[in-house]
């Protein structure tokens, strides 16, 4: 029998919605779905070459990759946080193809119960949970009741706000005190360039309380070859839990894509960063064109997210008058009302065009 819950969810996922709209119109800079442009580097490619040229011989193929990674994968993710400072350690690492599919396999490990999701936010995170059957609540400060889990997005997709030191250490002291469990979204750390934290295990006290979510997606181009990790601190009690659903849930991530992801945390990290970079100023640009309007986002962050009035009229006013693709707030749920979602995610030329547009758009409000 089908599950009951499905029938709570939207008749399509939201950006499966809005992709077909834009695709039906011409000459469309589609600031939508935040998929990346420029290629991976080049060094990442021949490392994933390599890695497909060892499945040639007996002596170096591999058959299933480890349910919770190549240790080489594990060390290079304990590269990359230790370059910042934070130290985790080897068993704490558990690979994966994303942030999506790992936070909603992770809905697995707790019990069904309240969760707290900001409002607006990611509509992944609301659909997993009706999925999953839990009871939803959004979040506007800190509740009187406590939840079971508590998600946390920063810099946040869609309003690119980065939480400071200052919020992110107020919510790990309210999920300690109220024995809640907080899944941190940091597909975007690595945006941040001042001093919000890149990871929740920076603020004292997370490892007894949070687990991270992180992927390659957006840092190294991956939103086609799908590679991330996730960490669960020995401290919040669940590390072993998270092994036993990831070794009866997943096969694990290739060997070719685990290669090609220590390269991209490793050898070609300054490039990764470059790319990084790229799409920042990006939204910079745009950012800039909208000097005068009410937004959030474009610094530490991809994403601008501006407001503008009723999200579907101005959606399709920016698309039909101004030959720009974006996402309606008001698919990330009612708190994103009044505002549309613009990602940096594009070409410099287009990003140079769409802040002319948005220049105008702007002047006409």
């Amino acid at each position: 029998m089908i599950n009951k819950n499905l029938n709570k969810l939207s008749e399509q996922y939201l950006f499966s919605e809005i992709g077909k709209i834009i695709k039906s119109r011409q000459n469309v800079i589609n600031l939508s779905v935040g998929d990346v442009k420029l290629p991976l580097p080049s060094a990442v490619v021949e490392a994933g070459k390599k890695a497909a040229e060892e499945l040639k011989y007996k002596q170096t193929f591999r058959g299933y990759p480890p349910e919770t990674g190549y240790d080489f994968f594990k060390r290079a993710v304990i590269s990359y946080y230790n370059c910042r400072g934070t130290i985790i350690d080897e068993s704490e690492v558990f690979a994966s193809d994303g942030i999506k599919s790992d936070m909603s396999l992770f809905l697995n490990v707790i019990e069904q119960g309240k969760v707290l999701l900001p409002s607006p936010c990611y509509p992944a995170y609301i659909d997993a949970n009706i999925l999953r059957g839990n009871e939803l609540e959004f979040y506007d400060g800190f509740p009187p009741k406590a939840p079971d889990i508590i998600i946390i997005c920063s810099p946040d997709n869609p309003t690119g706000r980065a939480m400071s030191r200052i919020e992110l250490t107020e919510w790990v002291a309210y999920a300690r005190k109220n024995n809640s469990l907080i899944l941190y979204d940091a597909a975007y750390e690595a945006f941040i360039t001042n001093d919000a934290p890149r990871s929740i295990y920076e603020i004292d006290g997370a490892r007894e309380c949070a687990v991270e979510f992180c992927s390659l997606s957006k840092t190294a181009g991956f939103t086609g070859v799908r590679c991330g990790y996730t960490i669960v601190p020995k401290e919040c009690g669940l590390n072993a839990a998270w092994r036993r659903v990831k070794s009866c849930l997943s096969n694990g991530v290739s060997y070719i894509t685990q290669r090609m992801a220590e390269c991209a945390l490793t050898e070609a990290l300054s490039e990764t960063m470059s790319n990084v970079k790229y799409y920042a100023d990006n939204a910079a640009i745009m950012a800039e064109a909208l000097s005068g309007a009410e937004f959030s986002g474009g610094q530490n962050s991809p994403y601008i997210w501006l407001k503008c009035g009723d999200s579907y009229k101005e959606f399709y006013k920016l698309l039909d008058e101004f030959g720009l693709g974006v996402t309606p707030g008001i698919g990330f749920g009612q708190g994103g009302e009044g505002y549309v979602r613009i990602n940096a995610f594009c070409t410099r030329d287009d990003a140079v065009t769409a802040a002319e547009r948005l220049k105008q758009y702007s002047s006409l409000r």
